[in-house]
């Protein structure tokens, strides 16, 4: 089971790197900075190199923040290992059905959601920390996009005061300051999101013997951490799936030109880098699509989609719910098959 765990861990972290990717680099490819190519080939390279390089708050927060660790892990390690699983099955089925229907949703929020469905289907409601989901999960998924717009709107009413001053002389400057804000926030993209999938295969493998919260979870068999695995799942997912969202995020929402895909990058680092450091497992896609919303309100609101921004939200707000019923369905499944 163990070894089955960290397999659906890595397609988990696959089709998140798939669902999630395009919208990294959306901006600056229907900006035409970049062409989409070269684009989601940074962003890869730059997801697996922050999984690699920078921090380990967030997948704490993974194991010790969600569910009850002990309550999971008092079941054994069949009990542990089908949590595990049956977390990344559930997420994954949501993650799929809003990837073909081109819906920026939270790929995070899903995997979160699915884990407090499997926990309670298996542990009871009181095996959910429901302070800290409520601190670091819904308050945190409601402030992140909201502070990725606010920044977004102050951000470039700021540029474009600077620009009027003749401050900045040459677009050139910018579309380069864009292509390096796409690589840093691939960095911290790969980082936040490596952590989530590797703290869930941590809860899996503890009552194995396979690691601890606080050393990465290097396995027996595995002679680099699995967080760094992880990150190159979501690389080759962002690399051969990532141009589903980009459409979605990068033109339906609102036209992006060069100032825009800047300005949105930089705010959306900004707030996702913060919650890297303080252990938030949001969103990236709410925030950069926040970002996006906030550049296209203070340039000219009535551009922006609408009906394409009704969608996304809806799909924001079902995302917990949906999730948390699906793999609590999945996991009394797995409980009735012998393995």
């Amino acid at each position: 089971m163990l070894v089955l765990t960290v397999i659906i861990g890595l397609a988990t972290a696959y089709v998140n790197g798939m669902h999630d990717g395009g919208t990294i680099v959306a901006t600056t490819v229907t900006s035409r900075i970049m062409k989409p190519r070269s684009a989601i080939l940074l962003a890869g390279l730059a997801c697996l190199m922050g999984s690699v390089l920078l921090g380990s708050a967030v997948q704490t927060t993974m194991v010790n923040g969600i569910v009850n660790s002990g309550a999971i892990l008092a079941g054994g390690g069949k009990q542990a290992a089908l949590f595990a699983v049956s977390a990344f099955l559930g997420s994954m089925v949501w993650n799929l059905i809003t990837w073909a229907g081109r819906l920026p949703s939270s790929a995070s929020h899903s995997l979160i959601g699915s884990m407090i469905g499997c926990s309670m289907a298996v542990c009871g409601m009181d095996s959910v920390i429901w302070s800290s989901v409520m601190l670091r999960v819904v308050a945190a998924m409601i402030l992140s996009p909201l502070t990725g717009f606010a920044l977004g709107f102050l951000l470039l009413k700021l540029q474009n005061r600077i620009l009027r001053r003749g401050t900045i002389v040459w677009t050139q400057r910018v579309r380069a300051l864009d292509i390096v804000s796409t690589f840093l926030l691939a960095l911290s993209y790969g980082s936040n999101e490596a952590q989530k999938v590797a703290g869930v295969i941590c809860l899996g493998a503890l009552a194995s013997g396979g690691g601890s919260p606080s050393d990465s979870l290097t396995l027996p068999y595995l002679p680099v951490s699995i967080t760094s695995l992880c990150g190159l799942a979501l690389a080759i997912g962002a690399m051969t799936g990532g141009f589903n969202m980009m459409r979605t995020v990068g033109r339906d929402i609102v036209k992006i030109n060069t100032d825009r895909a800047f300005v949105s990058q930089l705010s959306s680092i900004l707030v996702v880098e913060i919650a890297n450091a303080a252990g938030l497992p949001i969103s990236s896609t709410q925030v950069i699509t926040g970002s996006v919303m906030g550049v296209g309100t203070e340039d000219r609101p009535r551009s922006m989609n609408w009906e394409i921004l009704y969608k996304i939200l809806a799909a924001w707000i079902l995302t917990l719910p949906a999730a948390g019923l699906t793999g609590a369905v999945v996991i009394r499944l797995m409980i009735l098959i012998p393995v």
